[in-house]
């Protein structure tokens, strides 16, 4: 079956070879929009003149040479969330070495070798597209759950509601408009406790950082799954 991919991301490129034609090719062959914005120079990208939103980092190390950690200062300084990032070896050891301690702790990079697979390079991009999509919903999400408080509260106190219905699919579990709806508190927490694991196993790479955030034990995460 084949598989719905989420349309158009804006990729910096900070390179000065073929990465941007690669990534170009990838995207006409998906039939995936891509706004690509091509830097040759770590002055260029991280400028006045560079961008302030992005859904996805690419970085060569030969292009960004010495400059590696300001151009990734500059991406957590920025920019206003983590985004997904690659950053792709030079295929000189001592290059390739200082880089990659650069990006220790950094989750949302991705380390490619020089001269690596071409399927890396196709999931580090569905990464990146499916990581906009997933933020895309979550600011629709948060929108519609506001204008729903609100609009209970009007409710509540008797007011006329002043909203529109939110457009697109229902987000998140349906709330109750009667009292025969209205389930025991007991069963409503348990439904939510549910529903927010599973956002946040979402959200985290692996289910001891959802733990850590959740601040429950890996042992306790494990027996509320079950």
């Amino acid at each position: 079956m084949k598989r719905n991919m989420p349309r158009g991301a804006v990729i910096a490129v900070l390179d000065r070879g073929d990465l941007s034609d690669d990534l170009e090719s990838w995207s006409a062959k998906r039939g995936v929009g891509l706004d690509l914005r091509t830097f040759t120079s770590a002055l260029e990208l991280t400028g006045d003149g560079g961008p302030r939103s992005l859904d996805g980092l690419a970085i060569t190390v030969a292009a960004a040479g010495p400059f590696l950690p300001e151009v990734l200062r500059w991406a957590d300084s920025q920019l206003s969330d983590r985004m997904p990032t690659l950053l792709f070896g030079s295929g000189k050891e001592i290059e390739d070495d200082v880089a990659t301690r650069q990006i220790l702790g950094r989750e949302q990079i991705t380390w490619l070798p020089s001269g690596a697979a071409r399927d890396d390079l196709d999931r580090w991009l569905i990464l990146a597209l499916e990581v906009k999509e997933l933020r895309a919903f979550r600011r629709q999400h948060d929108q519609i759950a506001h204008s729903l408080r609100r609009a209970r509260m009007q409710l509540f106190h008797g007011h006329d509601l002043d909203m529109e219905p939110p457009e697109g699919p229902p987000c998140g579990p349906p709330l109750p408009t009667t009292l025969e709806e209205v389930e025991p508190l007991k069963e409503a927490r348990a439904r939510f406790e549910r529903a927010h694991i599973q956002a946040v196993i979402r959200e985290q790479e692996s289910l001891k950082e959802a733990s850590v955030a959740l601040g429950i034990s890996y042992t306790s995460l494990w027996r509320r799954l079950r």
